[in-house]
């Protein structure tokens, strides 16, 4: 019983691997990598390609903000004058990793078309099964790819006899844009006075709250998916000082935000006799001129007055204001 078992997965196992290999196609050509910056990853890109060659096609954008990809043909006039000469396929899953200089890979077919009698043409292909693309007259829609059979393959083959040397020798241009879910993403990061980074599990998350446009917002470094908008948030303590900052969300893109824990300042005015000298800290301060602030903690004051100087010992606490002034008495003793 055990000896038939094992054969029956044999079996199984060797006609999944045929299946397999009936799926995948090899399709022979010189590879085009279309290539993409990363400052542009949610723009359109195009490549050209022509008869038995592979243009690569990358996803480029965040998957988490794509619904589809949206491919524009454009015919030239030598493939125009025959149509039906040419078929365009489209892989995906290819293997091995494509490089320029591979002149053949494996993969699946997931569309084919013979080349229409039109100046241009567009093919969709969407992520998700769940779509709500719909083909039209010059619109074709194919069977959804997830992100992870990226990237696909674009080749272009000869399906009838005589192909004549203009539609050998033309040119397709493609234009290749994601098509943007309605949503975009912010990340925010807590920097500690100091500006280093606050973790998530770091004890003074408990010394303040963050409100996102006037709700609760549990600190994360996740990103946080959003709708496109302005958002306005702000970080609530009874330790560190109030911060508040508008910003806003682009679709299919994260937004970097950064608030910084900020110790509070106490407001200190000071009032002496003219031409008084104070020193705070061991540092000379101009104090005539407007408030003086100083961070919570234990601070020295010093006044000097000619040859005459007292000093004292200052506790700031936080978020208290002081009034320190230096005052002159005549002292009158009689004998």
């Amino acid at each position: 019983m055990r000896r038939f078992s094992t054969l029956a997965f044999a079996v199984y196992l060797l006609t999944a691997l045929v299946a397999d290999a009936q799926n995948a196609e090899q399709i022979r050509g010189s590879v085009i990598i279309a290539e993409q910056s990363d400052d542009a990853r949610n723009e359109p890109y195009h490549v050209e390609i022509g008869m038995e060659e592979i243009a690569v096609l990358r996803l480029g954008s965040d998957p988490r903000f794509v619904q589809g990809v949206r491919l524009e043909f454009h015919v030239p006039r030598g493939a125009r004058l025959h149509p039906g000469a040419l078929g365009l396929y489209l892989y995906r899953n290819l293997s091995p990793r494509p490089e320029p200089r591979l002149m053949s890979l494996r993969a699946d077919r997931v569309f084919f078309l013979p080349i229409p009698n039109a100046a241009r043409f567009f093919v969709t292909v969407p992520l998700q099964t769940d779509h709500d693309f719909r083909g039209t007259a010059d619109t074709y829609v194919t069977s959804p790819v997830p992100a992870d059979a990226f990237p696909m393959a674009v080749t272009l083959l000869p399906i009838s006899k005589g192909i004549t040397n203009e539609t050998a020798s033309a040119r397709f241009s493609i234009r290749v844009e994601p098509v943007l879910l309605n949503l975009g993403a912010f990340q925010l990061v807590i920097l500690d006075p100091e500006g280093q980074p606050v973790a998530p599990q770091a004890q003074s998350v408990d010394e303040f709250t963050l409100r996102l446009n006037g709700d609760t917002l549990v600190y994360s470094e996740e990103q946080q998916l959003m709708p496109p908008g302005l958002y306005r948030i702000g970080l609530e303590s009874e330790r560190y000082e109030h911060e508040q900052l508008t910003f806003g969300v682009e679709r299919g893109r994260v937004a970097q935000i950064a608030l910084r824990l900020r110790e509070p300042r106490s407001s200190i005015r000071f009032e002496a006799p003219a031409g008084a000298e104070l020193f705070v800290n061991g540092e000379s301060v101009a104090y005539e001129e407007n408030e003086f602030t100083l961070p919570p903690g234990e601070h020295s004051v010093l006044f000097r007055l000619g040859n005459y100087s007292i000093s004292r010992r200052l506790v700031v606490e936080p978020k208290k204001n002081y009034d320190i002034s230096l005052g002159l008495d005549i002292l009158i003793e009689e004998n």
